[in-house]
């Protein structure tokens, strides 16, 4: 079965940290952290509906800026999250500008930002046609380590320790919904927008007898008719555990820190997690919390991944790339 979340580093492992995630089928992705960001392309940024920054770290959120001049005048909402004090951050880019001609577009953006507090997440709205001012701040709970959550996928933070605080993050998709092209053909189904609709009903958890048109027939010639959502479903679909990728980057190895990755991880198909520093170097990770290359293959071990990706390695280390990942997978694999 096709994966529907697609992610990708956005540098290499020795460049700033991010990962791109696309949604196969439609035009969106997320993006976790907002270091530089120059490699994606700017069809690509404007696909973008969330973004998830660790903390903000000049080489985790120096990117905002880019973003911002990307998808300004658009005319959607842009959602970012981040740790405490992170929408006085956001506040404090945005007064960096002159706004006095936005007022002058007629499609501009909404910027809505939540910051993740122990007990609970804070959002305030910052609109460009009001010159980016703050307004509508609100509460709500912070249960279950979950800062957003829609029909197709939940994505949920835990707070962990960089003398900052800093987020690591996981995602989870649903459910994986796959469609049986042979059986689509058998049926006379026209391939379309109708999927992706039918895949929604299906999350949404609708009536077994909700209404779906289906075009049956060739491709600009098909006529519409009415299936129900059970039929469609029995016939199509194939329903299995979806994905979960976890994103963890500066923080400290010790043992409240890895009980909390190990958590958030928990049974991930891929584990990002940052190694700047080669299996020897723990004190001089210790001291800049950050993770060495050992410490991340024992938490990826810990955690059931099934999959480890390391990523922004030191500067330092620029002639030992192998080594660092070899360390990872090393303790990884229990060797």
């Amino acid at each position: 079965m096709k994966p529907i979340l697609h992610p990708s580093l956005v540098n290499d492992p020795l460049g700033d940290p991010g990962l791109f995630v696309r949604f196969l089928y439609e035009k969106r992705a997320l993006l976790f952290d907002l270091g530089e960001i120059h490699r994606i392309a700017n069809v690509d940024l404007l696909k973008v509906s969330h973004v998830f920054v660790s903390h903000t770290h000049i080489d985790h959120f120096i990117g905002f800026d880019r973003l911002l001049r990307i998808v300004f005048g658009r005319g959607h909402t842009l959602r970012l999250f981040g740790p405490e004090h992170f929408i006085a951050n956001v506040e404090g880019k945005l007064a960096g500008f002159t706004w006095n001609l936005v007022d002058r577009y007629e499609e501009s953006i909404d910027i809505e930002v939540t910051e993740v507090h122990p007990d609970h997440l804070k959002t305030a709205t910052f609109r460009a046609i009001d010159r980016f001012r703050r307004s509508n701040e609100t509460t709500r709970p912070y249960e279950n380590r979950i800062i957003w959550q829609e029909p197709g996928f939940t994505v949920q933070a835990s707070i962990l320790e960089h003398r900052v605080p800093c987020l690591g993050f996981a995602l989870k998709e649903s459910k994986h919904l796959n469609i049986n092209k042979d059986r689509l053909d058998e049926m006379g189904f026209t391939p379309g927008k109708w999927l992706n609709q039918l895949k929604e009903a299906i999350l949404d958890g609708r009536p077994a007898d909700t209404p779906i048109e289906v075009p049956i027939g060739p491709r600009g010639h098909a006529t519409p008719e009415a299936r129900t959502l059970g039929e469609l479903q029995r016939e199509l679909v194939t329903v299995t555990e979806g994905q979960k990728i976890a994103y963890v980057v500066d923080t400290v190895y010790n043992a409240e820190n890895a009980g909390r990755i190990v958590e958030l991880i928990k049974d991930a198909d891929v584990f990002y997690c940052e190694s700047p520093f080669i299996a020897e170097e723990e004190q001089r990770a210790r001291e800049r919390c950050h993770l060495t290359s050992r410490q991340a293959g024992l938490l990826a071990r810990a955690g059931g991944v099934k999959q480890l990706r390391t990523f922004h390695y030191s500067p330092r280390h620029t002639d030992a790339v192998e080594q660092l990942r070899q360390e990872a997978q090393d303790a990884f694999l229990g060797q």
